[in-house]
């Protein structure tokens, strides 16, 4: 293996653009992918129960979605899923610490009218405190957000 590209699932649009192009360039280069759902349920109560259900329900839902997204345009493209019980920022930077020669791919995220120029909460922190190479994507799909009514 090449290295690793470790991509940032939420239930939006950008994600899946950071998705594809990850995917993109790990079967140019033969990496593999690794699609990462970093949770946190609440910092204020215990872990488990009926919200730690219904989060990681969207996020298999969403990774679902992608990878089979992802299986009809690179079929030979080795993908490993993980799922991680901490803040979204702190589960990419944790998986890249333990995949040497990884790139960590984000969606630009941000919301509202300033979403041009500013970047997402996790996409900001992800850029400032990754010690691996960060590709930021442009979401330039509008995808629709998994879990929303």
């Amino acid at each position: 293996m090449k290295g690793n590209f470790i991509v940032g699932i939420g239930g939006s649009g950008s994600g899946f653009e950071a998705a594809r192009k990850a995917a993109d360039l790990a079967a140019a280069i033969g990496a593999s992918l690794i699609m990462v759902f970093g949770y946190e349920t609440s910092a204020l109560g215990p872990r488990g129960g009926p919200l730690e259900e219904r989060i990681t329900e969207v996020g298999e839902e969403a990774i679902s979605i992608i990878c089979e997204e992802l299986a009809s345009t690179h079929p030979n493209l080795v993908v490993e899923v993980s799922f991680v019980a901490q803040r979204p920022a702190d589960a990419l930077i944790s998986v890249a610490a333990e995949h040497p020669n990884s790139v960590i791919a984000v969606g630009h995220g941000g919301q509202g009218p300033l979403r041009a120029a500013l970047l997402g909460n996790v996409t900001y922190e992800i850029v400032h405190r990754s010690t691996v190479p960060v590709l930021v994507v442009p979401d330039d799909k509008d995808d629709e957000i998994v879990g929303s009514p």
